[in-house]
């Protein structure tokens, strides 16, 4: 069982690399540069048979010819992640990391597979992807565009701004740091590290849930100001509405066909209203 470390900003629990797997950031921009920014364009290539393979392949190009003793040595190593990949956007980064890590210990002779490799890539991937979604597309965006919205309700810029901020402050964390976490730990990339990858998740968890009451509030004092009480009671009509038809058809074509009735609504009531007042 690997040491359990606490760290700073994102990462809060991993094991502790060995010393000589350590290097100040200069020489991690040198050696690695290339591969960071490669990883930003990683689903530039995705597809229906490989996903983001080819994508992976192309962040750990630069390496091959070091990990290689031989030409038909380099085509075995290129052959070999050039399969399926799926890690998702986030912290698919950190899955080449590890991939970099292992390849480069297996050049230098320690005893590390290809076969084994391969199954902690396709272990990490699954689990890696299922905690990047929920931190950013269940917490994470919600908050930052519901801060805006609310920001934008008063005409000011600055909850856009909050949100660039916010999401690029994980986004770079998860990208770069995750690539360097991976390539710092290998394998070392345990289930203690994984199972708090973001220290704070349930912060930003209560904060988007809070975010989300303030704006419904609003939201609803606003459309009062804006349309009067027929248009609260249409929107209140809508949402059950759209509960209701998600039984019947999916959520998409539910809220799809309730954003469609209440355009008509709003193009349709107020030439009623001026007409028959």
């Amino acid at each position: 069982m690997e040491n359990v470390r606490r760290e700073e900003a994102v990462w809060t629990e991993a094991g502790n690399a060995p010393s000589g797997a350590r290097h100040s950031r200069s020489a991690v921009l040198k050696e690695h540069g290339n591969a960071i920014w490669r990883l930003f364009f990683i689903q530039s290539s995705r597809n229906e048979r490989t996903l983001d393979g080819l994508g992976l392949f192309a962040v750990l190009e630069p390496f091959l010819r070091r990990w290689a003793h031989s030409r038909e040595n380099a085509k075995a190593v290129a052959r070999a992640h050039l399969g399926y990949f799926n890690a998702g956007l986030y912290l698919s980064s950190m899955v080449a990391g590890v991939v970099v890590n292992m390849e480069g210990r297996r050049a230098r002779g320690e005893p590390v597979t290809t076969e084994g490799i391969d199954r902690v890539a396709t272990a990490l991937s699954s689990v890696l992807a299922a905690r990047a979604n929920y931190f950013f597309d269940a917490l994470l965006i919600p908050l930052g565009l519901t801060i805006a919205s609310i920001s934008a309700i008063y005409g000011s810029y600055i909850g856009l701004v909050f949100f660039l901020v916010l999401y690029n402050f994980y986004h770079f964390r998860s990208r770069i740091g995750g690539y360097c976490k991976g390539v710092e730990l290998g394998e070392g990339v345990g289930g203690a590290f994984v199972g708090r990858l973001f220290r704070e998740e349930r912060l930003v968890a209560g904060c988007s849930a809070f975010a989300s009451g303030v704006f419904a509030a609003l939201l609803f004092v606003q459309a009062r100001s804006a349309g009067g009480t027929a248009f609260v009671v249409w929107g209140a009509v809508a949402i059950a509405s759209a509960l209701a038809l998600e039984k019947k058809l999916s959520r998409v074509w539910s809220v799809t066909a309730i954003l469609c009735a209440t355009a008509l609504y709003l193009v349709v009531y107020p030439f009623v209203y001026t007409k028959f007042r």
